[in-house]
């Protein structure tokens, strides 16, 4: 509460001048995002402040892969200035939480950010993948007290970071599914860990980036967690964009409490310790441009089928009306006999 107190203060009385203004990299780019996550301090702030867990432990796994088509001879998608190929976002952890109980569990964090909204279809492939990835355990048997080691799924957390919306119903920056075991009969849940259940279902969280602006003060006022989760994405907000200068973004200082103060530090770093992030910046702005073109492309041909599809029907209604037989409007028109006579 004192943060958000201390952020009233300051924009009511304007108490703000050009020296609580920084410059940073912006992070919804791919080069920006991954170099902040590769510092594994950086990293647990994030996720633990996304997933709301007491991480105690955070492994960065190597999960750079390219997205290839089916028959693997071909890139999908290559940079358009160099032809290499495109790598498309994401990033795995491991990570040990401590449960309510004192307990530890390990877990896999998969993190995956996009900007086009057909990644739907790469999402499901690679979270089946990370799905069957497993963890040897030791068990002692009951009976003979022996020590054995058995493979043991590991629970998957999948987080995607969106810059487009997904939904339009709520508008809201996190969206979480809660997976509820509900006996269908008794109309009851069942509340203890369901070893066959939990280990053949997953939570997902899906951050609404746009949403950011649907947020106001009275979402999260009398919440930690929210508190610490909306200044977190706030560092992510597209509308504090340098004027002429979209890959860097103009964020007050003041606005954003302690916790954060190691991954700012570490995002101004992306800056200092890669010389070449603008380019890289510059060439992720022409794959993205590659596929809004190509999407609009896709929009306008659907565009034009469907007016095609309306044109050659009210054809075919005409040809009906005038008398003309369902097999000669058939030939001319290439309708199914069925759907002609429905006309």
């Amino acid at each position: 509460m004192e943060h958000l107190n201390h952020t009233s203060t300051l924009l009511n009385n304007q108490d703000i001048n050009e020296t609580d203004y920084l410059i940073i990299p912006n992070p919804i780019y791919d080069v920006v995002f991954r170099y902040l996550m590769e510092d594994p301090d950086s990293a647990m702030i994030v996720i633990s402040t996304l997933i709301n867990e007491k991480i105690k432990k955070l492994h960065l796994e190597p999960s750079t892969h390219s997205e290839k088509n089916e028959n693997q001879t071909k890139i999908e998608i290559q940079n358009p200035k160099t032809k290499d190929d495109v790598y498309l976002f994401h990033l795995d952890f491991t990570a040990v939480i401590e449960l309510p109980d004192g307990s530890e569990e390990l877990i896999m964090i998969e993190l995956q950010k996009a900007s086009e909204p057909d990644d739907i279809f790469r999402f499901k492939r690679y979270i089946s993948k990370n799905f069957q990835k497993k963890q040897e355990k030791e068990i002692t048997d009951p009976k003979t007290q022996a020590i054995e080691t058995v493979n043991k799924p590991i629970r998957l957390i999948p987080i995607f970071i969106l810059n487009f919306r997904i939904e339009n119903e709520i508008n809201d920056l996190l969206i979480k599914t809660n997976r509820l075991k509900t006996g269908v009969f008794k109309n009851k849940n069942l509340k203890k860990h369901n070893e066959f259940i939990d280990n053949l279902s997953y939570d997902i969280w899906v951050v609404q980036l746009p949403n950011l602006h649907n947020i106001v003060e009275e979402d999260y006022k009398d919440d930690e967690y929210k508190q610490k989760l909306f200044s977190l994405l706030k560092l992510f907000d597209q509308k504090s964009k340098v004027k002429d200068n979209e890959h860097r973004l103009r964020i007050i200082r003041k606005l954003f409490p302690g916790f954060l103060d190691r991954v700012i530090k570490r995002i101004q770093a992306a800056s200092i310790n890669n010389p070449t992030l603008e380019e890289q910046m510059f060439a992720e702005d022409e794959i993205l441009r590659t596929l809004i073109k190509r999407d609009n492309k896709i929009t306008l041909l659907e565009e034009m089928l469907e007016k095609k599809d309306k044109v050659i029907i009210e054809f075919a209604k005409t040809l009906k009306e005038n008398g003309v037989s369902i097999d000669i409007i058939h030939k001319k028109t290439g309708l199914p006999i069925d759907e002609i006579e429905k006309l």
